[in-house]
């Protein structure tokens, strides 16, 4: 229903003879070996949200859910966590099920975080297999609802894995607007050399979204299996929204 919403408004505009308004995305760039977002400059001041994280023991394969640290703005969200096609919210997961995308957490390879709330623990992972050597949006759909900002930054975490799970071969932060995909002009192709086991942060810059609106965010990961010690797929260490200037 929600993205009927946003087609059916997209269509009385354009009968309307109304021009929707433009939305945009800009690849603005990467903050390398970052672990803490309470340093300064802080981000995640707008809200966060990083997945497994600081779990009692090693965890795999688990809910997207589970054990999760959940700061998103009012503005974004609820997340839709589904765990079989059959769920009522199937159709509005936030997150790929082709895989499926699942978390993963609790390894003593996974890099220590300092939360923008000023929790310390062991980060944790969405992992999606389906991503390995492929592209998929791992993350299928974060709404956007009353007063999201008219512009604002949206950064992504990754690589706290000790080597494995790495997006080497894409990370591109999509959206739709108006019913139509919007898509950054450039994004960045890290490569295996982009990855050193240490965290990063890829900042993009999203304008003109508005409440009906949804955020995607599309991963190409490396080859090879998940299972039984792999290191395939892609994953993300969690995502932060900052005001953009």
């Amino acid at each position: 229903m929600f993205k009927l919403r946003a087609h059916a408004l997209a269509a009385m505009w354009l009968a309307m003879g109304v021009m929707l308004p433009a939305a945009t995305i800009t690849y603005i760039g990467k903050t390398t070996d970052r672990t803490d977002f309470q340093a300064a400059p802080k981000m995640g001041t707008l809200g966060y949200w990083f997945p497994q994280f600081n779990p009692s023991s090693a965890r795999s394969d688990k809910p997207t859910d589970q054990n999760e640290r959940n700061g998103l703005p009012s503005w974004t969200g609820p997340l839709v966590h589904i765990n079989a096609i059959f769920d009522p919210g199937f159709s509005h997961r936030s997150f790929s099920y082709d895989g499926p995308t699942r978390s993963k957490g609790g390894y003593a390879t996974f890099n220590m975080f300092t939360l923008p709330s000023g929790e310390v623990g062991r980060s944790g992972i969405l992992l999606d297999p389906y991503a390995a050597d492929n592209s998929s949006n791992t993350v299928n759909r974060i709404r956007l609802g009353a007063g999201t900002p008219s512009s604002f930054y949206l950064r992504i975490v990754v690589d706290n894995t000790g080597g494995k799970h790495n997006a080497i071969s894409r990370i591109r932060a999509r959206g739709n607007h108006g019913g139509n995909d919007v898509e950054p002009d450039t994004f960045p192709v890290p490569g295996s050399a982009g990855f050193n086991s240490v965290a990063d942060v890829y900042t993009f810059r999203y304008d003109g979204f508005a409440a009906g609106d949804f955020i995607k965010i599309q991963f190409n990961g490396m080859p090879g299996d998940v299972r039984n010690g792999g290191s395939g797929g892609a994953s993300f260490a969690g995502i932060m929204f900052d005001p953009a200037p």
